[in-house]
């Protein structure tokens, strides 16, 4: 994952929380990627096909091994 880019451009992130949303992260993401340079969600322990899903669709994927809800 190469995060350089035109330095004329300023490179746009969008940070996605997520928690057992596999039916509706897809929708996200792609969604997301028509507006920005990269899209990241933060499975947040999901126990369902969240992250799976998101990876597929080409999210980078930041893996919490359990819900961390206060």
């Amino acid at each position: 994952m190469s995060l350089q880019t035109d330095s004329s451009k300023p490179f746009v992130v969008a940070c996605i929380p997520a928690f057992n949303e596999e039916g509706s992260i897809g929708g996200v993401v792609v969604r997301a990627k028509g507006f920005v340079d990269r899209v990241i969600v933060c499975d947040d322990g999901s126990m369902d096909l969240t992250g799976a899903i998101a990876e597929g669709l080409g999210a980078v994927v930041i893996r919490h091994e359990r819900n961390r809800v206060v």
